[in-house]
């Protein structure tokens, strides 16, 4: 099942990169929103943030790669198209993607930035990079 353990993969990479770009957007809102203000006083180091962010991160985000890795599987053998071996299956990660993205994009105005280029790192990730991942393991 190496498409299981590619979605492992790329979920990892996904925490990795989400980390740093979540921490340093959730602190630059603590002046323009009070409640973010005080869930983040002004002494809230951004390596401790980044930790913690990371921890759960890295549950969410290695989850949701062994998911679409499950999917992933079930799909194998679907054409490739758009640059993808696996066009459904990309169209599939694209769709989840942005439902999971959309609410954060939509109720938070000030996140939108952080959070659509967490999506894009999520869609190039999940999306196109995961089934090559998939097809090049032994």
């Amino acid at each position: 099942m190496p498409q299981v353990f590619s979605g492992f993969i790329c979920g990892y990479a996904l925490a990795l990169l989400s980390t740093p770009l979540l921490a340093v957007g959730l602190l630059r809102l603590r002046g323009e929103s009070p409640l973010m203000a005080r869930l983040f006083p002004k002494a809230t180091s951004v390596t401790s943030l980044a930790v913690i962010l990371h921890f759960g991160l890295f549950f969410a985000c290695t989850g949701l790669g062994m998911i679409l890795g499950l999917v992933l599987l079930a799909m194998d053998g679907a054409g490739g198209a758009l640059g993808s071996p696996n066009a459904p299956y990309t169209l599939f990660a694209f769709g989840t993607i942005v439902a999971i993205i959309a609410p954060l994009f939509v109720l938070v105005p000030t996140l939108r930035p952080v959070s659509a280029a967490n999506a894009l790192v999520a869609i190039a990730g999940f999306g196109w990079l995961m089934p090559y991942l998939a097809k090049w393991a032994p």
